[in-house]
């Protein structure tokens, strides 16, 4: 089967200002079989085709009945996020929706929210929480950087929102009919400073077994994300109390005796009283003895040293650049990562999964570097619209064997229910966990809160590994395909045969034939390089 290629292409309108959340599609020149999508936060519109083919992009402007073909290509050309295709509308997005519909279709629409405090101090990262008018149930969601929270909602429905007051509850602070949507925000302003929004948490040292370390002086260096301060904090016995900002977003890093510090884990309190923020240590706890009357016993904390892959072996496969490096990724702990950080979560997420034999880990190595666009990223490129119940409403299954019915049918059996949870359960980690049920098995699985955290897999870095251990290992289970591939998964087979397997095991991971050519190229590069060192190291 031929190999795919990647079009990136981006939209801009007559001001020449880029087109965010535009319905736009692709489709082979002469086909009707079409691939809708939305245009993500850079206003790009990423998708797949087989080369040598001519592909046209259309998009529908809003207030626009229909596609329009706005650019025809082939598949040929090179693009790339710093180079995309650049498609001009031919007027401005303002312009498209002064045109008023003539009647209301069965959509969805975006109300725009800007919240202040009482001073009108802008709030970021804070919890407003959307229902319709005399709903019960409602959906939470936070404002970004600028106060900004967006509501999604069908049209001229009567719409409350919530906000959080210093007594930890919710309240309805506006109603509004959204209409036909909103670009200009709407103001809502909270009854109290934001100064009074001071959480209490606490921060509790574990060690991996989930044991509370409370005998041990233990130093963490504590990062506002926000200013780029830092503080030190001394925890004595295994815990201590943490005050912050509702929103405040902060990092957590251990710190070892000599001053290295361990993998961070970000926080950010969403209620007055929030959960507690437990930081584990991958040590092992050894109990010591101490005289009567000492205050703390003292404990030795082994780090694990093991090594399976080693530093050497890493570059050698894939360079010494640092890791993840694309746009998407700055602001993230993770962002523009060394390989000599990386390697060494990757060891402990190998050891903790006892992933080593020769062929399983060769195979795993070679389908993580693709899953994640060769270590550019942790997190998908695309908005997530397209795994978004929003842009699927029921009346899709009008034409029962359509695409958009498929997608809403399997949107609804992983669990994506609520409005917002596209974006919220994107691809993530090296192999881009997608879905909420996804998630939540990991979260069974791990204890990690990522359902409500889904970021962890993109801002932590051990999580971001280590859920694409368990996920090779355990949800995608492509270890068995291996298992049935091998008789010995030490033992030496022709690169043909080899190459069967790896076709079985990329289809399990990435449920088609995206990137074959180059997984398979991957996998043999990694197996000669394990047979030159006579392993890993």
């Amino acid at each position: 089967m031929s190999n795919l290629v990647t079009i990136t292409s981006k939209f801009y309108d007559r001001s020449g200002r880029r087109v965010i959340n535009l319905n736009v599609m692709s489709r082979y020149q002469g086909s009707k079989r079409e691939n809708l999508q939305k245009t993500d936060l850079h206003g790009q519109f990423v998708f797949q085709a087989s080369p040598q083919r001519t592909v046209e992009i259309l998009a529908k402007p809003p207030n626009q009945k229909d596609f329009t073909v706005f650019k025809v290509i082939h598949t040929s050309i090179g693009s790339s996020s710093q180079d995309p295709i650049k498609i001009q509308l031919p007027k401005t997005i303002e312009e498209y929706k002064q045109k008023e519909l003539g009647e209301t279709k069965a959509r969805i629409v975006t109300t725009t929210f800007k919240v202040v405090d009482c001073a009108g101090k802008v709030v970021s990262n804070f919890p407003i929480q959307s229902r319709p008018r005399g709903r019960k149930n409602a959906y939470e969601r936070y404002t970004n950087e600028n106060g900004i929270v967006e509501v999604l909602s069908s049209p001229q429905r009567d719409i409350e929102i919530l906000v959080l007051t210093s007594n930890d509850q919710f309240v309805v602070k506006c109603e509004v009919n959204s209409k036909n949507g909103s670009q200009q925000p709407i103001l809502i302003q909270l009854d109290e400073p934001y100064s009074n929004f001071k959480s209490r948490s606490e921060l509790k040292l574990k060690d991996r077994t989930g044991e509370q370390l409370i005998e041990t002086p233990t130093d963490i260096e504590m990062l506002m994300l926000d200013t780029g301060k830092k503080q030190i904090i001394t925890i004595l016995n295994g815990s201590t109390p943490l005050f912050s900002m509702v929103g405040q977003r902060l990092q957590f890093r251990v710190l070892k005796p000599n001053g290295d510090a361990l993998s961070p884990v970000t926080y950010s309190a969403k209620r007055m009283r929030a959960d507690a923020v437990e930081l584990r240590l991958d040590v092992e706890v050894v109990k010591g003895i101490t005289a009567e009357g000492r205050p703390s016993i003292e404990k030795s904390i082994k780090y694990n040293l093991e090594e399976i892959v080693s530093l050497s072996f890493f570059k050698a496969v894939y360079g010494s650049n640092k890791l993840f490096s694309h746009r998407v990724m700055k602001g993230r702990s993770t962002h523009n990562t060394p390989p000599e950080k990386f390697v060494i979560e990757l060891n402990k997420s190998l050891i903790k999964h006892n992933l080593k034999d020769k062929l399983m880990l060769c195979h795993f190595l070679a389908q993580i570097y693709h899953e994640c666009d060769h270590f550019n990223t942790l997190i998908e490129y695309a908005s997530g619209k397209d795994y978004d119940i929003s842009n699927f409403p029921p009346s899709v299954c009008d034409i029962k064997k359509s695409r958009a019915c498929r997608r809403r049918k399997q949107i609804l059996a992983e669990g994506n229910s609520s409005l917002g949870d596209g974006p919220k359960y994107k691809g993530r980690g090296l192999i881009q966990l997608t879905w909420k049920s996804a998630y939540k098995k990991y979260k069974s699985y791990s204890g990690i809160d990522v359902v409500n955290n889904p970021e962890l897999l993109c801002d932590d870095l051990f999580h971001a590994v280590d859920s694409s251990v368990w996920a090779f290992n355990v949800f995608k289970n492509a270890d068995s395909l291996i298992h049935k591939g091998y008789k010995d998964l030490n033992g030496t087979y022709s690169d043909n045969y080899h190459l069967k397997v790896v076709e079985s095991v990329s289809r399990r991971i990435n449920g088609g034939n995206n990137g074959m050519a180059e997984r398979k190229k991957l996998f043999i590069k990694i197996l000669k390089e394990v047979e030159k060192r006579d392993g890993f190291k």
